[in-house]
């Protein structure tokens, strides 16, 4: 039998594809940021579901492989991809969250999402990190959903495909939080 668990996933990621084109136009750009949280806060129920009712969530981890050598033994190392996983699509969730809200209320004001060059610049900054580290964070998820259950080992050049996906569903998410918190704070400076 098949195992279908990614294609909840598969279905968020098409409407994702739709939001991210959406979201680079200056109409829907206020509405595709609120159906975008949307989004991930399904991604993030349902993965956490997910995580409940996995009984196996412990061995679907990456192992990086230290070879012997005359200073160190041979040894293991083992990172559960939920590890990553669930702080980088909470992490996105917030960053979402942020966004949403400074583009309503600046929508709400000016009739339009108005912001200085610098600001602007960070704003397409969150954008194309956040379809970064979703399509690395849907890698992941993909990769915890189908690549565990059979036994058999990860190629190495997978396994190093793998880690960069770590690796990216680390550090942009981390970004477009910092970045983000750093644009809602428009709101306070707006008057009446």
């Amino acid at each position: 039998m098949y195992n279908t668990s990614f294609m909840k996933y598969f279905f968020l990621l098409i409407i994702y594809c739709v939001l991210f084109i959406t979201m680079y136009s200056g109409t829907t750009e206020t509405t595709s940021f609120g159906f975008m949280t949307g989004i991930q806060t399904l991604y993030v129920v349902l993965f956490i579901f997910q995580l409940f009712k996995d009984n196996n969530i412990t061995s679907r981890a990456l192992t990086i492989k230290f070879p012997k050598t005359r200073f160190s033994v041979e040894d293991n190392i083992y990172i559960p991809l939920f590890w990553v996983i669930l702080p980088g699509i909470i992490m996105q969730l917030m960053s979402s969250i942020y966004v949403t809200i400074m583009s309503s209320s600046l929508q709400e004001k000016y009739g339009r999402v108005k912001l200085t060059r610098d600001n602007r610049w960070n704003l397409n900054m969150f954008k194309w990190m956040f379809i970064v580290a979703t399509f690395s964070l849907m890698v992941l998820t993909y990769s915890y959903c189908n690549d565990f259950n059979s036994g058999e080992g990860l190629s190495g050049s997978y396994r190093s495909f793998i880690l960069i996906m770590f690796l990216s569903s680390i550090a942009f998410p981390i970004i477009n939080l910092i970045n983000t918190h750093k644009l809602s704070k428009i709101i306070f400076s707006i008057t009446d």
